[in-house]
């Protein structure tokens, strides 16, 4: 059986080892900051910030229940 797509893109958490730069805010990382990284292709890496990656889980932790909830209410009225 073929393995289902997976939606979410390949992502850590990181300590950085040098000056890193928030791809969304343009906010320094500091070294020995904890930052999400999220690869983006094999070679191409987005670094964010503590609190921008807190937010960005909360926003994706939101669109993934309502797209859960959609699909509960959709089965059911079938």
């Amino acid at each position: 059986m073929p393995r289902p797509k997976q939606m979410v893109k390949r992502s850590e958490i990181e300590i950085a080892k040098a000056k890193r730069t928030c791809k969304f805010t343009g906010e320094s990382i500091t070294k020995g900051a904890v930052c999400l990284v999220i690869h983006d292709g094999p070679r191409d890496r987005s670094c964010y910030s503590r609190s921008t990656a807190l937010e960005m889980i909360t926003l994706a932790r939101q669109r993934l229940d309502e797209l859960e909830g959609e699909l509960s209410r959709l089965r059911s009225s079938s």
